[in-house]
């Protein structure tokens, strides 16, 4: 006998001398894999294409899914046709019929082939917009091909996984990120019917892609597991959770770029105790005033959410605008100085009318936020607001008040229509009174009753608002919760009429709901109510005095606002007196145009403060679901991160347990102590072309292999095993001591330990690879399909 008869872990090769080591296939062994069933390869995206409809509240339209589910046609006809080519001829197609279709989709598009990864081109427009827009997008071409090209990737890894890899169970992360970016982005989890069809798309695809089944069933659980806590993790955690207050010193506003949902986190901000400064602020007449971070003009859905516009070329707000939408000579001032004690904002407070703002201070780059469109208000396309900011804001308000009573009894308020003030266009104010097709009819009876007699439309706004403000309602920030009736969808609104118990969120949805039944356009205003403590001139805000108001657009005023929410607290201010003159006066202090300097007046001006009116309601809190919401998200993702550990150790304690009750001793602690091996890392090697033994898939075929990768101290254990696993094949019943094998088991996982280094030995125990059902071998040998 030569050495080259002796396998390299030191015994003889019992089948004689002309056996050799074959090194050209331990290194072509990825591609000895056998191809992928044309049924796996057919299945790999569709997880993925699924999980993509999740993207519908954020991209308006569905040509960017369907462009995608073409792309994903062509890779998986691709695919299908080089099955059975070695894994690296595969992938080579994959990636080239990918690049290709992508170049192809831009083109279809009218946009450069490789616009796609060009952060000037569309790639760069698709990352403004998504800064810059609430969601959901406008389906331009550069953002449809951005999307479309995106999900068409992430579904050519789901394939590259479960058909190259191969990895099938590792096939449902691609699946999992596209579930998880809505929910991140919008603070609302996918549907649960979404998330089931996802969740059974990814279990077919790992039945038909993993043996054995006791391989397949710990990752089912596992992946399953990690399906629900993706999906449900953004709405246990949000983002802008308020415990982060107590961390950052800062609190969040109630409303978030691109998240429905903006008036029912206001409802839940409600309801906590606590009561933080967020701004400090001084007026040019030092009244009060209300500070707008933004509005909500879409309820076409049947809940308020802002219009979804590209706002990418709006000028920044280091530059000047018109006030759209604002009569100057019906209008207050508004001009105020603002500084940032603790508010994180992607919004800033300003007025409703704001004309221009100036920086002053360095942490506040005007540049980095831009004017939201038609509303008046700044959003940043980067950082928040920051403590110690500072900014002067030009501007004005226009305020349902006793003086726009007077000029609207006089007859000539609609002859001030867009004289010498820009009006919003029609198309903006026709979607400003959409209303969804089912709305409930008792919505519309209810304001034709209340408000039917009104000659104008302010008569009528008049009316809706005095009768919210009346004894029939009641301010309560609990019985909507209790009753089941939180929010501000359509049929919330409807059961608010008839329990006539809600707070800010209740009133100035239900009038903006009802105003839009009469024809006249109506937004929600989101920011803070006037008043606040005033000390030398300056107010204090805290986050109690959240709030929302609607408003409305009547014609020779503007965008009105109107207070329909009943006093709740000291804080409430009082109403005005009547003008003495029932006749419009041009203010000695107009709004500047965009091409005058701005400075503050110096002087009230002659028309009541907006914030004279009565009654705006306190909204205190800020932030999410407060700390059992946050305790129980870490719980659980602590639980999805122990869950395969759990899993394994579950099973090492059933097999111990069989083993030791004698129920098939022998193949029960060899499957376990070859999972075991394999969990400390340890691999077989190739086997032998043309061995039979290997062929054979027994045991002591696996053995073989193992001789030359598992340290020598545990070899021996293997054999004691392995000569087991004869003895209960052959012997009579009860030969095989189960005890004995316990104790070897233990021992192998002693000496198995040793051998590796801690991390290796902690990875064994939480990621365990032996729960991988895509794993090259197992307790019987790597099996092969049939081609």
């Amino acid at each position: 006998m030569t050495a080259q008869d002796v396998r390299p872990g030191g015994r003889p090769d019992a089948r004689g001398s002309d056996r050799r080591v074959d090194v050209r296939a331990i290194l072509d062994r990825a591609d000895d894999r056998p191809a992928p069933a044309a049924a796996v390869v057919a299945l790999a995206p569709v997880p993925v294409m699924i999980a993509a409809l999740a993207f519908r509240p954020l991209v308006q339209g569905v040509a960017w899914w369907t462009s995608a589910l073409v792309i994903v046609v062509v890779l998986v006809g691709v695919m299908l046709a080089v099955r059975r080519r070695p894994a690296g001829v595969r992938f080579i197609a994959l990636v080239s019929t990918l690049i290709a279709t992508s170049c192809a989709a831009a083109l279809v598009n009218d946009i450069q082939p490789l616009g796609w990864l060009d952060g000037d081109g569309a790639l760069g427009q698709t990352i403004a917009a998504i800064r810059l827009n609430p969601a959901p997008l406008p389906q331009t071409d550069p953002i449809r091909l951005v999307v479309t090209v995106a999900i068409a990737w992430v579904a050519a890894a789901s394939l590259f996984l479960a058909t190259i890899a191969p990895a099938a169970a590792l096939a449902a992360a691609p699946a999992l990120v596209i579930l998880i970016v809505p929910g991140v982005v919008t603070g609302t989890p996918a549907g649960t019917g979404l998330v089931v069809a996802v969740g059974l798309a990814f279990l077919a695809l790992l039945w038909l892609s993993v043996r054995p089944v006791q391989r397949a069933l710990p990752a089912t659980v596992v992946g399953a597991v990690a399906l629900v806590v993706a999906v449900g993790l953004p709405s246990v955690v949000p983002l802008n959770a308020s415990w982060l207050s107590g961390v950052t010193g800062a609190i969040q506003s109630p409303i978030l770029p691109g998240r429905p949902g903006t008036l029912l986190n206001l409802g839940q901000d409600l309801r906590r105790p606590n009561e933080l400064e967020v701004f400090r602020y001084r007026t040019s007449d030092g009244q009060p005033e209300y500070l707008k971070l933004a509005d909500l003009d879409e309820f076409g859905t049947g809940d308020w959410v802002p219009t979804a516009t590209d706002v990418s070329n709006a000028p920044t707000a280091d530059q000047q605008q018109w006030a759209v939408g604002v009569n100057p000579r019906l209008a207050s001032r508004g001009d105020v100085t603002v500084q940032i004690t603790g508010l994180s904002s992607n919004y800033l407070p300003v007025p409703s009318g704001a004309v221009s703002i100036e920086s002053k201070s360095t942490n506040l780059e005007l540049d980095q936020w831009r004017w939201m469109n038609g509303s008046n208000t700044v959003r940043s396309t980067g950082p928040s607001t920051r403590r110690g900011a500072t900014y002067e804001v030009y501007g004005a308000s226009t305020f349902a008040n006793a003086y726009l009573d007077a000029v609207n009894a006089s007859g000539r308020l609609a002859g001030f229509e867009g004289r010498g003030w820009p009006t919003p266009s029609g198309g903006e104010l026709r979607s400003d009174r959409t209303l969804p097709k089912d709305l409930p009819k008792s919505i519309r009876t209810t304001a034709a009753r209340v408000a039917g007699g009104g000659l104008t439309d302010y008569d009528k706004a008049r009316s809706l608002e005095q009768w919210f403000r009346s004894d029939l309602f009641t301010y309560s920030e609990t019985a909507p919760v209790e009753q089941g009736y939180d929010g501000d969808s359509m049929d919330v609104v409807a059961k608010f009429l008839q329990v006539r118990q809600g707070y800010c969120v209740h009133f100035s949805s239900a009038m903006a709901v009802m105003a839009r039944t009469l024809g006249i356009p109506s937004r929600i205003a989101v920011g803070y109510r006037a008043g606040g403590t005033a000390v030398d001139g300056e107010y204090t805000v805290s986050n109690r005095q959240l709030h929302s108001w609607p408003e409305l657009y009547i014609k020779g005023a503007g965008w009105v606002a109107f207070e329909p929410t009943p006093d709740s607290d000291e804080a409430a201010s009082t109403a005005p007196q009547p003008s003495a003159s029932p006749t419009a006066a041009t203010p000695e202090t107009p709004l500047p145009a965009p091409s005058d300097q701005a400075t503050p007046s110096s002087s009230a001006s002659p028309t009541p403060s907006a914030s004279a009116e009565a009654g705006a309601s306190g909204a205190p809190g800020s932030g999410g679901s407060g700390p059992w919401g946050i305790v129980l998200g870490i719980l659980i993702a602590a639980a999805v991160l122990l869950a395969p550990g759990l899993v394994r150790a579950a099973r090492r304690r059933s097999r111990l347990g069989a083993v030791a009750a004698g129920r098939a001793p022998a193949v029960t602690a060899w499957r376990e102590l070859v999972d075991d091996v394999a969990d400390h890392g340890y691999a077989p090697g190739a086997a032998d072309a043309g061995d039979a033994s290997a062929a054979a898939r027994t045991a002591r075929s696996v053995l073989g292999r193992l001789r030359s990768s598992v340290p020598a101290s545990v070899l021996p254990l293997l054999e004691r095993v392995v000569d087991a696993v004869d003895q209960e094949r052959y012997a009579p019943s009860g030969a095989v001591d189960g005890a004995a094998l316990v104790a070897t088991l233990r021992e192998a996982r002693v000496a198995l330990d040793a051998s590796v280094r801690l991390p290796q030995r902690v990875r064994s125990r939480l990621l365990p690879p032996s729960l991988t059902p895509a794993s090259t071998w197992s307790h019987e040998g790597r099996r092969r399909r049939t081609a």
